[in-house]
């Protein structure tokens, strides 16, 4: 018993010191901070300059390692092209698809470049948040005689954010729901919108196409995935990534709902313009009008 008393106390003078050691040590970091004011200011603004930095150089990587990648993929796909032509009465059948194969895989490679080259450029090449009428934008990409049935059933929104990431945005997601469609079908693209929280709006866009199976949903955003064999739809996987950069830069979600053979419902939230910002846009239209420029 005697011998048990003795090493709980012990214990608890161990513990004591313990405790009187952190005491003086929090004091001492107290007394520190009242002599020396923590440059936390200071160092976050060095942080923030070296990523700035580190952003920059970046993107220069990006930019000059995709052009100096073009060129090569430029020199087979012209060589190519004229190998096949020189030697097309030549080639047996098994060279002949083996040629086929190197050209249309630097074809490949040179469209995915490009689309890392528009995905870098989000980034880079950016304008000024500004009053967005969708509606506009709609009719502008309209213009374009797509094979689509585009329908709005009520007026669309004032968004603030980057007109040229907008329209990018809006015909990104239209042309999409145009693409995916089982054969013989007539594309039918319907454009909504409703009020969303912390100062945002929903769009959505609906098509009538094959639909997304629910394993894909979670991955249907990421950069090259592609869901359908390269025979059945072109394209290199780049398109709905662009979109989720561009939603995301402006503080928004992007997301799919689907049933599979049924169609699509792509969304996503954009922050709402303020009534000042809208009647801004109305005004310089308006003076551009008078200007007799092409608004």
């Amino acid at each position: 018993m005697i011998l048990l008393m003795f090493a709980q106390s012990q214990t608890l003078a161990q513990s004591a010191s313990l405790i009187a050691i952190s005491l003086l040590v929090i004091l001492l970091i107290v007394r520190r901070t009242k002599t020396k004011p923590c440059n936390c200011a200071e160092q976050i603004k060095r942080l923030n300059a070296k990523l700035e930095e580190a952003n920059a150089e970046m993107k220069n990587f990006v930019y000059v390692a995709s052009h100096d990648l073009r060129e090569p993929l430029r020199k087979i796909t012209a060589f190519g092209n004229i190998l096949e032509k020189s030697l097309k009465d030549k080639l047996t059948e098994d060279d002949a698809e083996n040629m086929k194969f190197m050209i249309d895989g630097a074809t490949r490679m040179n469209n995915m470049i490009e689309g890392l080259l528009v995905y870098s450029r989000l980034s880079t090449k950016t304008l000024p948040p500004e009053a967005v009428n969708l509606n506009d934008v709609i009719s502008q990409i309209r213009e374009l005689e797509l094979p689509a049935q585009i329908e709005i059933p009520e007026t669309l929104p004032y968004v603030e954010a980057d007109p040229a990431q907008i329209c990018q945005l809006l015909k990104n997601l239209i042309t999409n729901g145009i693409k995916f469609q089982n054969p013989g079908n007539t594309p039918k693209i319907i454009i909504r919108s409703k009020p969303s929280s912390d100062g945002m709006v929903r769009i959505e866009i609906t098509d009538n196409g094959i639909g997304i199976k629910p394993e894909f949903l979670s991955s249907i955003f990421v950069m090259f995935k592609r869901l359908q064999m390269r025979n059945e739809y072109e394209g290199v996987g780049i398109g709905l990534p662009v979109c989720k950069k561009i939603v995301e830069r402006h503080g928004g979600k992007i997301g799919v709902e689907s049933e599979f053979g049924k169609g699509s419902t792509f969304w996503f939230t954009l922050p709402a313009a303020t009534a000042s910002n809208r009647q801004e846009f109305v005004e310089e239209n308006n003076i551009t009008a008078i200007g007799g420029k092409n608004v």
